[in-house]
């Protein structure tokens, strides 16, 4: 079953010089799916992320997440449409450094009055299968990088949300820490059977996809199936940003 439908999307921004940022973009998210979107520098990815995340508005086109069009709900709607249906993972943690990890893991929760023992035990629960339970004390100025991601992660997925959002969750990390994360995340997306759609430049981080979409200029490009071979995968996607001239920072040089 498909939870995210985009149907021809296109968003103009409007200057001295108008700009095509989308141009008629269309696929399908199923459920528990985990899909990569990638493309150069100023291809479109961010306005996808930003339209399908209600943070910007299509030109033309529309976007249905879980049978539902975010864009056509009133301002209180919208804000609970994305509370309640979405989760957000972003480069920069996004974390309260004033709160633990485990208050900011439950924030989601706590919006919607969730009782405190259910969200205690379910922080757990998230934090067991990230690998982080040691650092729920802990505040988050005094996490590492890749606990803060794994911190984002959790408080991404406790509201059981229809679909995650992901803007270069590895941005951030070394090389280290990206594997580290981008493991974690597989295996909540595995286990919880979650639905991702991530936005990155990092070749080893959309490896871990299911398939990964390419945008070039605003118009879908190309797409490609992990199969059963991550390794070969990761060589396809090096070879597909290659071909539509990422600049040499979109291409990471790591090896598996």
């Amino acid at each position: 079953m498909a939870v995210l439908e985009v149907k021809a999307l296109t968003k103009i921004y409007e200057g001295k010089v108008a700009t095509k940022a989308l141009d008629g973009v269309s696929f399908t998210i199923d459920e528990g799916e985990f899909v990569g979107i990638m493309g150069p520098s100023g291809s479109g990815k961010t306005t996808l992320l930003n339209v399908i995340a209600t943070i910007d508005e299509p030109t033309s086109g529309g976007v249905s997440i879980g049978g539902q069009d975010p864009h056509r709900m009133n301002r209180e709607q919208t804000a609970l449409f994305r509370r309640r249906e979405l989760g957000f993972i972003f480069q920069h943690f996004n974390l309260l450094d004033t709160l633990t990890a485990e208050e900011n893991i439950v924030l989601p929760l706590t919006l919607d009055g969730v009782p405190v023992p259910v969200m205690k035990a379910r922080a757990l629960e998230m934090a067991r299968r990230l690998g982080i339970e040691g650092v729920l004390p802990k505040y988050a100025y005094e996490l590492s990088g890749g606990q803060m991601q794994r911190t984002a992660i959790a408080r991404a997925m406790i509201h059981e949300p229809s679909l995650i959002l992901a803007d270069e969750p590895t941005g951030n990390l070394d090389s280290k820490a990206s594997r580290d994360v981008m493991e974690a995340f597989a295996a909540m997306n595995e286990s919880h059977r979650a639905t991702i759609m991530m936005v990155t430049h990092d070749a080893l981080a959309a490896s871990f996809c299911h398939r990964v979409i390419f945008i070039k200029d605003g118009k879908l490009y190309n797409e490609i199936y992990r199969g059963d071979n991550r390794q070969t995968f990761f060589q396809k996607i090096i070879d597909m940003m290659s071909l539509l001239g990422g600049d040499s920072h979109d291409l990471s040089s790591i090896r598996l």
